[in-house]
């Protein structure tokens, strides 16, 4: 009998640190949410043509009650790349955090895969020699190479880790490699490539 008041005593005490918890990473949530938001309107606010935060915040929230040319620098010009910049950060975080969730380490990165190594290898093929992996789109022939090797050396690594018995040092192991070869190609470009290139 004694044992019941006391698990339920457990229990509750339980749910209380829980929602505790729960309630401290909303507000942790909260609050770098607004500063995301004002770092935003920060952003929109400094420039060429500099606005207050009171403007900023007017033209976001009724666009038609401020003069035009605010409305088309903001609206038009800013605001644009201020959001593209908000997806890309939040894309690489997202990106980062898989990364070291997959690898159990904190330090994880793509240069420690030779991702960042085979697009520079790739970009380098590029200003060298004018090799376009993707020869439709040749105005953006030295992106598209570091995307493209990028990609594919993430493959290899994705096809060799679903082998049996491959484990995460396994894959370390094979991006250090892969980093070093990967250097390697790009002193060989550098050594064989023209001055100007």
């Amino acid at each position: 009998m004694s044992s019941e008041p006391a698990a339920l005593s457990a229990a509750k005490q339980g749910r209380g640190l829980y929602r505790a918890l729960v309630l401290r990473k909303q507000l942790i949530l909260a609050g770098l949410a607004l500063a995301l938001l004002l770092s935003l309107c920060i952003d929109l606010a400094l420039g060429p043509a500099s606005y207050s935060l009171d403007q900023v915040v007017l033209a976001l929230v009724s666009p038609g009650s401020v003069p035009l040319q605010v409305r088309v620098v903001l609206w038009d010009i800013r605001l644009p790349i201020a959001l593209m910049a908000v997806v890309v950060g939040a894309a690489l975080s997202i990106a980062g955090a898989q990364m070291q969730t997959i690898l159990n380490n904190p330090l994880a990165s793509p240069f420690t895969l030779g991702i960042s190594a085979a697009a520079s290898f790739g970009a380098a093929l590029a200003l060298a020699f004018g090799v376009a992996l993707i020869p439709a789109a040749i105005e953006y022939i030295v992106p598209l190479n570091a995307f493209v090797v990028a990609m594919l050396t993430a493959l290899v690594i994705h096809l060799l880790s679903l082998k049996r018995g491959v484990t995460v040092e396994t894959i370390v192991l094979l991006g250090i490699a892969l980093v070093f070869t990967f250097n390697a190609l790009l002193s060989l470009v550098q050594y064989l490539s023209s001055e100007q290139a």
